[in-house]
């Protein structure tokens, strides 16, 4: 019995390191949320925050918010103490109760103190607040998404610009969290040239042309 307790114990930390948090690019995370906002928490209880919005960079919600506390795992705990005056960017869907949930858990929940980031998993590109949310909002104003966002592998996810290649590729050099986010929109779908405009109707026949459809493998 005892043999049998010690393998135990030294296979559990092997088998909690085979499992990796599965990531969500970015620019479906931010197509997904319901409410992209800057500000700080005013309280904590047991199973939620209370959450004072200072800037809306998508949706629209009342000021004061609450926000459902997820649970910390190996593979993906918090960067920081939740406590009363942190300051956090957060990315949320709504829960039919009214209260809201961070998407993919830390991915939607970012730490920040002195105008900085401190979560050390974020890409690069994502240097400062400002940065972030103008790349944010030039993201919003350029592609629009569509397709089902809750499938797990992103098959029939489909997105498209407004406008033209040329002026994307202006903007990417105006803001590294858009070139950041239009690179990987660009890297990660199908097609050999991206449709500046086109209308649902459009989307549907692009959606069943391996060659020219905007989808994500």
């Amino acid at each position: 019995m005892k043999l049998f307790v010690c393998l135990f114990l030294l296979l559990i930390p092997s088998v909690n390191f085979a499992y990796k948090k599965r990531e969500i690019p970015y620019p479906i995370v931010i197509s997904k949320a319901d409410l992209i906002v800057d500000g700080t928490i005013s309280k904590v209880s047991k199973d939620k925050y209370e959450f004072v919005i200072n800037q809306f960079i998508k949706g629209k919600s009342q000021q004061k918010i609450n926000v459902a506390i997820w649970e910390e795992w190996l593979c993906d705990p918090r960067n920081k103490e939740l406590k009363v005056g942190q300051r956090l960017m957060l990315f949320l869907e709504k829960m039919p109760n009214g209260n809201f949930n961070a998407i993919n858990e830390s991915t939607g929940e970012l730490y920040i103190d002195n105008n900085r980031f401190v979560n050390i998993f974020l890409p690069k590109d994502f240097s400062n607040p400002t940065v972030l949310k103008k790349g944010i909002s030039m993201f919003l104003e350029t592609y629009s998404c569509y397709g089902d966002l809750n499938d797990r592998f992103l098959q029939n996810v489909y997105f498209w610009s407004n406008k033209s290649i040329f002026e994307i590729y202006r903007l990417k050099n105006d803001n590294s969290v858009f070139s950041y986010l239009a690179d990987y929109v660009m890297s990660s779908c199908k097609f050999d040239e991206t449709p500046t405009n086109f209308t649902i109707e459009q989307l549907k026949n692009y959606s069943t042309n391996s060659k020219t459809a905007n989808s994500w493998g």
